[in-house]
């Protein structure tokens, strides 16, 4: 029974550490593509991850929330949109679209935006997850990154330790 728990334990030892690998890569590439590529955002199969700086859309989405937005043209009255204006981002609502122009506006705010073209939307916001910018600050520093990295090794050496009189003999 204790071979078989430690079996699935490595297992997910090295689920882990493979979601840790493709996170760090994830995150080389998306600090490649902003500061040396000096792209203003960073796409990934159509998805791009916005973190929220304003209280505009309080209390749909608060400050220093995750946003995952998706590229699409299939924009409807009431989605949240992410759009470009000069060189900031902002994600407010749809509150009515005539052709390819669109009027949107935040949740708290008092009045409408300036109306946009079609041109300028990033995409349609998927997914909104709570404080996520708060653990993505957490998570970047290179002391916790390392200490998580090293805690998973660490964890994998001491479930694929077999004791000396446990061992199988050569035949």
């Amino acid at each position: 029974m204790l071979k078989y728990l430690n079996k699935i334990f490595q297992i997910f030892i090295d689920i882990l550490i493979f979601i840790i690998t493709l996170l760090v890569f994830l995150s080389l590439y998306n600090m490649i593509s902003i500061k040396v590529l000096h792209k203003n955002q960073n796409n990934i199969f159509g998805i791009t991850i916005f973190e929220i700086v304003s209280g505009s859309m309080e209390p749909t989405i608060n400050v220093k929330d995750l946003i995952v937005v998706s590229q699409t043209d299939k924009i409807k009255e009431n989605d949240i949109i992410t759009y470009r204006d000069n060189n900031d981002f902002i994600t407010h609502r749809v509150i009515k679209i005539e052709g390819d122009i669109l009027a949107t506006k935040g949740d708290s705010n008092n009045s409408t935006d300036t109306k946009i073209n079609k041109s300028k939307i990033v995409g349609k916001v998927l997914l909104i997850i709570p404080k996520g910018g708060i653990i993505r600050e957490i998570l970047i520093k290179p002391k916790v990154i390392i200490s998580i990295v090293i805690t998973l090794i660490l964890f994998s050496l001491c479930s694929s330790y077999i004791p000396k009189n446990k061992r199988e003999k050569p035949e």
